[in-house]
């Protein structure tokens, strides 16, 4: 094929929508698997009363805040391997891999340690005493469980990576159906069991993430994948790949990291002062929202993966436009969402409400916490459009290697506004009691979302060179790329000594 009837193909397919949807779809229905589950967790926690819905989320927050940056870090595995399968370097794309999962390991041990001061951490944080006994307990099963967590990360950072998105929707799905399951069976107690009540939902949780680690693992080191990536040789692994992902995903850690902190900040001191009726309508609400950006996370990790593969190629055109791509298949959806919260956002409350038989004994006024969360789902319905730009130019950016300037992005936005801001109008405006800080977090959003606008189309990620290739690989075409079918050679053929791609690829333009 000349390179004339490539460039007329290229130029015909220019938005790939198609590709962005082929990647965009797994990873968004794993999200959205991932979202379901805890959407179920909720329901079915909640029917054990306001209080324990309240601990369980709160403990579950609490724990995730340190996990966060560790997470932000490790998601940068997806951009190390993108980049080196645009590049053809495939058993580059293992070793990151393995890399990730040693610098997890290396996080699990500084992490772990907390699960001794849960009970004084949550004293100190000035819970009542209805809502701290479910806190603690839910907080010490999401810490010991921190390292499962975090290889599961990684090993999907890895299959988005080298475009199997499919790998990690499978694993999701019968994870969270076993999550599901357990639920059923622990928390009210069936099939012989004892009720475990809360205890049994993280249990059930746990377990579920051990199994989705499994299959994944299993995945990874299966003869195909072998055959491709190398994946068994962990032997190949340098320190200095570690240190890669340390230096670009810190800032991306710390982005993930700051958001947490400020939106648990947000919720437990904010929100949590003006009562349980307050706490438990944005309890409720949260779990809506979850539900619109999960998903649109999903959407933003395909913009990730192709803006880092077509890097890797050198094709920064190409990289730009998937991400535009990615853009619009999250706003339609994210913007589905929002018409949803302004039309049945009582009937979506009162779902939580109706299903906690221990409302009225506690005195809490059901009607009041359907008001009150129908407010919260009006600011939520105004940012959702704005809420998909900062999700996917974030992770586009990524895939660029670009993460030091979202996480001041964020930082400012964060602290100055959702926090700021938030506690201006609480001293300000205290008559308006949850919905003042809703309002605040409403312009955070928004703000953070035209900020990464303008990040990506400032250009500056183009000139950012992770892989040290100076652009002078010759650049595949953009439709003969295979996805992940080399040839023979290309798997065979041991890496290069000096770091560098093979001085002559195989031609991917001529089949055998």
């Amino acid at each position: 094929m000349t390179l004339k009837m490539i460039s007329s193909h290229e130029e015909k397919t220019s938005s790939g929508l198609g590709e962005v949807l082929r990647l965009s779809l797994p990873a968004s229905l794993s999200m959205l698997n991932r979202t379901i589950a805890h959407f179920v967790d909720g329901v079915m926690v909640a029917q054990l009363g306001p209080s324990v819905i309240s601990g369980s989320a709160i403990g579950g927050l609490v724990a995730f805040i340190p996990e966060s940056f560790s997470i932000g870090a490790l998601g940068v595995v997806n951009t190390y391997v993108s980049q080196n399968l645009g590049a053809n370097r495939l058993e580059r794309c293992s070793q990151y891999a393995w890399a990730g999962l040693m610098v997890a390991a290396m996080f699990s041990l500084f992490m772990c340690p907390l699960v001794l001061v849960a009970r004084p951490l949550f004293a100190a944080i000035g819970y009542t005493l209805d809502v701290q006994p479910s806190a603690v307990l839910y907080f010490r099963y999401m810490i010991l469980s921190v390292p499962i967590g975090m290889s599961i990360r990684v090993l999907e950072a890895f299959f988005y990576g080298v475009r199997r998105p499919g790998i990690i929707y499978s694993a999701s799905l019968i994870a969270n159906i076993c999550n599901v399951a357990g639920n059923y069976v622990l928390i009210f107690g069936h099939l012989g069991f004892p009720a475990m009540g809360l205890q049994g939902a993280a249990i059930a949780t746990v377990s579920s993430w051990g199994l989705q680690l499994l299959i994944l693992a299993v995945a990874f080191l299966s003869p195909t994948m072998h055959r491709r990536f190398a994946t068994r040789s962990i032997r190949a692994v340098q320190m200095r790949q570690c240190f890669e992902i340390l230096h670009i995903g810190w800032p991306a850690g710390m982005s993930f990291f700051i958001d947490l902190l400020t939106w648990g900040f947000f919720t437990t001191r904010l929100i949590w002062r003006f009562g349980a009726e307050h706490l438990t309508a944005s309890t409720a609400a949260m779990r809506y929202m979850m539900l619109s950006f999960l998903p649109a996370v999903g959407v933003g990790i395909a913009a990730t993966t192709l803006v880092g593969r077509y890097i890797g190629q050198g094709r920064h055109d190409l990289a730009r436009k998937r991400a535009h791509t990615a853009l619009g298949i999250a706003m339609v959806y994210m913007g589905t969402c929002a018409l949803c919260f302004l039309l049945f956002r009582h009937p979506m409350i009162r779902l939580f409400v109706n299903v906690s038989p221990q409302a009225a004994a506690t005195g809490i006024d059901a009607e009041r916490i359907v008001h009150i969360g129908g407010q919260i789902l009006i600011c939520g319905a105004l940012f959702q459009i704005f809420d998909s730009m900062a999700v996917v130019f974030f992770g586009a950016l990524r895939g660029a290697g670009d993460t030091r300037w979202p996480m001041v992005i964020t930082a400012v936005s964060s602290l100055g506004i959702l926090v700021g801001g938030g506690l201006l109008m609480v001293t300000w405006a205290p008559e308006l009691k949850s919905l003042g800080p809703y309002l605040a977090a409403t312009v955070h959003v928004c703000v953070l979302g035209l900020l990464m606008r303008w990040r990506f189309r400032s250009g500056a990620w183009r000139k950012i060179d992770l892989l040290g290739q100076g652009r002078a690989a010759r650049p595949l075409p953009v439709h003969a790329v295979p996805d992940i079918t080399p040839t023979v050679a290309a798997v065979d053929a041991p890496a290069p000594s000096d770091g560098s791609s093979s001085q002559n690829p195989p031609d991917p333009t001529k089949t055998p």
